[in-house]
């Protein structure tokens, strides 16, 4: 966890959107560490993501800490296609160990672009393939290789700004929005 805190420098007052966070643990963890964060947590399981889920994990992480915590926490549930979440909201979106997991990549980085800032991040911290058609051992779909994922993501029109390796094949990398003269030379 610390390396990730250290990557994704939070910052108080911060909007922040965590896709395919289940019941927000990690989220309510990174928030242990910091003050008046503002947490959408997003996914397309309502056993899984829900205000009492949430709820529940804070206080477990309160009785813990011996300390209240003083951000915010709130829930959202998506689709497979979409997030869901407000437009052009987000100071930094946060995939963690998910993107593999999508059925509809291509839709839900489109919806994604949308959400976040024009000056926002979004940070994919994910397990990369060392040969294609590897496959995640826990969910047995095929992971991406650093190639195809920072491909993937020029599609969409977001810029790698920033790798940090974790070690065991598990990379963060930060991607920002191209801009308009990004775009058009693109095209």
């Amino acid at each position: 966890m610390k390396l990730s805190l250290e990557t994704y420098q939070f910052k108080s007052q911060e909007v922040i959107a965590s896709i395919g966070a289940g019941g927000g643990l990690w989220e309510i963890g990174f928030a242990s560490h910091h003050e008046y964060l503002i947490f959408y947590i997003q996914d397309i399981d309502e056993g899984l993501c829900n205000q009492e889920e949430l709820n529940e994990g804070l206080a477990y992480f309160e009785r813990q800490l011996g300390k209240k915590l003083t951000s915010t926490f709130i829930s959202v549930i998506g689709t497979a296609q979409h997030t869901h979440l407000p437009t052009n909201t987000f100071d930094k979106i946060l995939l963690i160990n998910t993107l593999h997991e999508f059925e509809y990549p291509s839709e839900m980085l489109g919806d994604i672009w949308d959400k976040l800032k024009q000056e926002g991040t979004l940070f994919i911290e994910e397990q990369l393939a060392s040969y294609e058609g590897e496959i995640h051992e826990g969910c047995n779909k095929p992971l991406f290789t650093e190639t195809q994922l920072i491909k993937l993501l020029a599609e969409h029109h977001f810029v790698n700004s920033g790798i940090t390796d974790r070690g065991t094949q598990v990379k963060i990398m930060a991607f920002n929005k191209s801009s308009e003269q990004e775009v058009t030379n693109e095209l």
